[in-house]
């Protein structure tokens, strides 16, 4: 989850700059406190995203920070580590909002795991009542296309309906999107959006993840945890990638759906839950189910309201107006002026073939607006590989031939490096965020070229 900010009171040098490397080379931007001086006053000026404070930081009160967090109702995770491990204490902090626990030394693959679950739960930390109204952002869902809007005016036909919906389509189309959507048109709109992406945890954790678990239930459990059903009671729950879930959870699953009940990992009793389940893939499920990935049963459940969302290609009516959408989206959030792109860099998009959908072609815009010498976006400035354009390939087959493409991709690539580095003054975690790299990946690409040389 690269482009996090991430602030570290941890008081020995050692430790502090082990962690600093390794999330700045995930690309993340880094700050630390080395005696919690800095700590409260950054917490509200900043706003972190995560925090990783060492208890035993002289001058620092993790209890206190904590509260803080709760009282300025700052959207900001914690982990705790510790070099001397006290249940009492662990169960205290955890109560009072802290997401995991670390005993020192912490290994780095730990660290990453947990790193990976706190900014997760970032994502959709439940509001509290005083700022969820405040808070909650409205969808916008950019389209020109017949298709998109006649699958909008459906989606808001449901939205107050219980019913269970499965959002299929290839990745960056949108699928999350139109979940939100879904949820801010219903009569849950008040209540917690909890999203979980079926890949992206270990099937042990997955289980918890979901259901939650009792104390002692494994190695590990030091307190209760609440499941994401639970936190989803009355709202609702987003299942991303649902075709990736473990089989024997999806039984699990089933019957939380049908039953309206989960069981908590090593609990006696079954839990009471209302939930709205909102769920995708990226794969064609009945492919899934056929190939026997997939519980046939479960996908009539959550197929109850099926959505396809097609990929841009076949909504290039949508490319201009959406371009435009997120240059000004990062003109603002960026400062730059950037007006539009020219004829030249619209042809140039209308002819890429978009493998990653929307979510590549924003990525390009964001680029774009970062790179552009002028108040219009040039050709250049996409950093596109002219050559992955079919249509362009043709027209160079036809034409020119393919003497005329401009050098290697490897040389397209190091320029491409080079200018971004050049545009951001040499900053290379800046640079690698715009390049879509990590900066680990971006320090061997410039090791190579100075070899080279």
């Amino acid at each position: 989850m690269p482009g996090h900010r991430i602030f570290i009171i941890v008081e020995n040098p050692k430790e502090r700059m082990e962690y600093v490397r390794f999330f700045e080379d995930f690309g993340f931007f880094v700050d630390t406190d080395p005696d919690g001086s800095k700590a409260l006053s950054f917490l509200i000026e900043k706003k972190p995203d995560m925090v990783i404070a060492d208890v035993e930081t002289p001058g620092f009160s993790a209890v206190e920070f904590l509260k803080k967090v709760d009282e300025e109702n700052i959207p900001c995770q914690t982990i705790i580590v510790t070099a001397e491990p006290v249940v009492e204490h662990a169960v205290n902090l955890m109560r009072l909002g802290a997401l995991d626990y670390l005993i020192k030394p912490v290994e780095m693959e730990q660290l990453a795991l947990s790193a990976k679950k706190v900014l997760l739960a970032s994502k959709h930390k439940v509001p509290s009542k005083k700022t969820s109204s405040l808070q909650r952002k409205k969808v916008k869902i950019i389209t020109r296309d017949k298709g998109i809007r006649n699958l909008l005016a459906l989606a808001s036909r449901v939205a107050n309906s219980s019913a269970s919906v499965l959002i299929q389509g290839a990745s960056g189309t949108g699928k999350e999107l139109f979940a939100k959507y879904i949820h801010e048109k219903s009569d849950r709109c008040d209540r917690a959006f909890i999203a979980v992406n079926c890949a992206a945890l270990p099937e042990n954790l997955l289980e918890s993840e979901l259901f939650g678990h009792e104390k002692g239930a494994f190695t590990g459990a030091i307190s209760r945890k609440t499941g994401k059903f639970e936190l989803a009671h009355k709202g609702t729950l987003f299942l991303d990638e649902i075709t990736e879930m473990q089989f024997h959870l999806q039984a699990k699953l089933l019957r939380a759906l049908q039953e309206k009940v989960v069981d908590r990992v090593g609990g006696i009793e079954p839990v009471d839950v209302d939930v709205r389940v909102i769920a995708t893939t990226n794969r064609d499920a009945k492919e899934a189910v056929g190939k026997g990935d997939f519980r046939e049963d479960l996908f009539y459940r959550l197929n109850t309201i099926p959505l396809v969302i097609p990929p841009l290609k076949d909504r290039k009516g949508d490319l201009e107006i959406l371009c435009e959408f997120f240059v000004q989206k990062y003109c603002k959030i960026d400062g730059r002026n950037v007006k539009g792109l020219t004829k030249e860099a619209l042809s140039l998009l209308d002819r890429h073939p978009f493998s990653g959908n929307v979510r590549e072609l924003e990525n390009i815009i964001h680029r774009a607006v970062l790179l552009a010498d002028s108040d219009l976006i040039e050709p250049e400035d996409l950093m596109i590989d002219r050559k992955e354009s079919m249509d362009d390939m043709q027209e160079k087959e036809a034409g020119q031939g393919f003497g005329s493409v401009p050098g290697s991709i490897k040389e397209m690539e190091q320029k491409m490096i080079f200018k971004t580095l050049d545009q951001t003054e040499g900053n290379r975690t800046h640079a690698a965020k715009i390049l879509g790299i990590s900066v680990r990946t971006l320090r061997n690409k410039l090791h190579e070229y100075k070899e080279k040389n």
